[in-house]
């Protein structure tokens, strides 16, 4: 009981976040719930069948696992020699993925999953504050259904 936190001790920002969730109705939650889960599991499906995606980025993903130097330099070949010509960021974050699940589909499509999820909990929040909650949901669900098809020209219909 003693390690309780009381509304008193917890800081502004905390107390707000705690309201704001509070006040979105419960059909609001679920249903931005199901679009980001139905986001994930169809931005899942298109990258198993990519498999390993760019064989190209993959091998790079391979090549950074051996070395720090690679790591660093986003090199492609083990040698050090040649860079990768997009920005370390996402093939860091890929990488580590790699080395925590290993080098397979899994390991290196889960931070695009991840990032598709974000994106579409992102936009609904921003939308939300400004437009209300109905475009919020059209504009999370759009970019949900649409994002994994339109990136890969896939036909949806």
């Amino acid at each position: 009981m003693a390690n309780m936190v009381t509304a008193g001790s917890m800081p502004q920002w905390a107390r707000t976040a705690q309201r704001t969730f509070r006040a979105i109705p419960l059909w609001e939650r679920l249903t931005i719930g199901a679009v980001a889960l139905i986001a994930a599991i169809c931005e899942w499906y298109q990258q198993n069948l990519l498999g390993y995606g760019n064989t190209y980025y993959a091998a790079a993903v391979k090549s950074m696992l051996q070395s720090w130097h690679n790591f660093f330099f986003v090199s492609y070949d083990p040698g050090g020699f040649v860079t990768v010509d997009k920005p370390p960021l996402g093939f860091w974050i890929q990488t580590v993925s790699a080395k925590l699940f290993g080098f397979n589909t899994f390991g290196l499509m889960l931070p695009q999953v991840l990032a598709t999820l974000g994106s579409v909990v992102l936009l609904y929040w921003l939308v939300r504050r400004v437009f209300g909650a109905v475009p919020a949901l059209l504009a999370a669900g759009a970019l949900a259904f649409t994002q994994a098809a339109a990136a890969r020209g896939i036909r949806v219909f």
